[in-house]
């Protein structure tokens, strides 16, 4: 088929609109949020990362005012995707719905009044498309954004691993149904950023009382009475979210965990594999297995599935970390130590490292450092279980230090 240049012109124009738009939209979107906060929070920073959800690592930054810009380093289109965080949270749930609102009406009128200044100065016919893609493409993003759903994301900076996000009218609905209450989650999740989680659950559960049913904060107090271990308060949350008809990925996998914390191994291990049936990348799901395929004597079976996290996310601490525990359990000490270290080089944090190192160090005849890595485990968690160690040191043979 014959296509004048005329036509080709306009073909390109179109993909460049497109591709041009996408990374476009985003970074008005977040600058919407952004003013929002400033003019109705006045916080002392914004951070605004295009192209990633939270990913400082693997971006670029640049600083005007109080705005800290995160643009990802990607070839050849920035990604049109975005996240904007205050060092204020909003309290006064009308601002912060407006905060929600702010950035794609921001962006859909800035896309009109561009398109209506440069047609009515009669710019080029290209433009003038480009325009009209760009304005669509706005409006199309306030439907998309102002829709209330989850989506999953690459990427999540407290964990490393992927998480659910939730749209602006997904947020805008809870908003709306904590209403006066939103001050209180608020310090919630300042109290969970500050490892206060008894403080946190509390104050979750006096939201709950008053807006019941809101899915989001049971999920949270699942997860914080098993930071705790208070499994049977876990179980009351993990049960409300376990019997609906479809059940989130999360909230099985909060299920497992708790099977596992509480000694139930063989229905840990079900429950984990129906996890990884409906998500085959889930690294705390693969991690979680292995673990239990250890605690089995499956050492092959672990070791897939842990080599599986791995290469998923080089950057996740805990698959090293039993990896490293099952080379103990089978005698090749020193291919155990060498994943051990890369664990705690990734998170010194973890007081299960240091029951494992101190493993290593009795089975290699110095019992010094085996004592101090203990101590150093019940630092991190004075309430830390060491019959791993304990166990350990009985059944595998002694070597001498080298």
């Amino acid at each position: 088929m014959y296509v004048r240049g005329m036509e080709w012109n306009i073909l390109i124009i179109v993909y460049l609109s497109l591709f041009i738009a996408s990374p476009l939209i985003v970074i008005l979107h977040e600058l919407g949020h952004a003013f929002a906060y400033l003019a109705l929070t006045k916080p002392s920073k914004i951070d605004i990362y295009i192209g990633s959800y939270g990913d400082k690592e693997r971006s670029t930054k640049f600083t005007i005012g109080k705005l800290n810009f995160y643009i990802k380093k990607s070839f050849p289109f920035v990604k049109g995707i975005g996240l904007c965080v205050s060092s204020k949270c909003e309290v006064n749930y009308q601002k912060y719905i407006i905060i929600l609102l702010a950035g794609s009406i921001f962006t859909l009128l800035t896309a009109a009044l561009a398109t209506l200044i440069l047609i009515n100065a009669n710019t080029n016919i290209f433009i003038q498309i480009g325009c009209y893609i760009f304005l669509g493409r706005s409006a199309i993003s306030l439907l998309i954004n102002l829709t209330p759903y989850k989506f999953k994301s690459i990427y999540s900076v407290l964990n490393k691993d992927s998480i659910y996000m939730e749209s602006d009218g997904r947020q805008l609905l809870f908003a709306l149904k904590v209403k006066n209450d939103l001050p209180v989650y608020m310090q919630a999740q300042t109290n969970i950023q500050e490892k206060n989680y008894q403080a946190a659950a509390n104050k979750l559960k006096q939201v709950l009382v008053k807006a019941p049913g809101i899915e989001r904060i049971s999920r949270q107090l699942t997860g914080l009475y098993l930071h705790l271990k208070l499994y049977a308060d876990a179980e009351v949350y993990a049960s409300q979210l376990i019997t609906k008809k479809e059940p989130e990925v999360n909230d099985i996998l909060n299920v497992g965990c708790l099977q596992s914390l509480t000694g139930k191994h063989d229905e840990a291990i079900e429950t984990y594999q129906k996890v990884l049936k409906r998500d085959r990348k889930n690294l705390v799901a693969l991690n979680n297995l292995g673990e239990e395929m250890i605690k089995k004597g499956a050492h092959k079976v672990a070791q897939h599935l842990l080599d599986r996290a791995i290469a998923i996310n080089p950057d996740f601490e805990h698959p090293y970390l039993n990896l490293g525990y099952s080379k103990l359990l089978q005698g090749e000490l020193a291919e155990g130590k060498s994943l051990i270290d890369k664990s705690i080089s990734l998170n010194d944090k973890n007081a299960s490292a240091y029951i494992f190192l101190a493993i290593y160090y009795s089975k290699m005849g110095h019992q010094d450092y085996a004592d101090k890595s203990i101590l150093k485990a019940r630092e991190l968690d004075p309430a830390i279980d060491t019959s791993d160690y304990d166990q350990a040191i009985k059944t595998l043979p002694l070597q001498q230090l080298t």
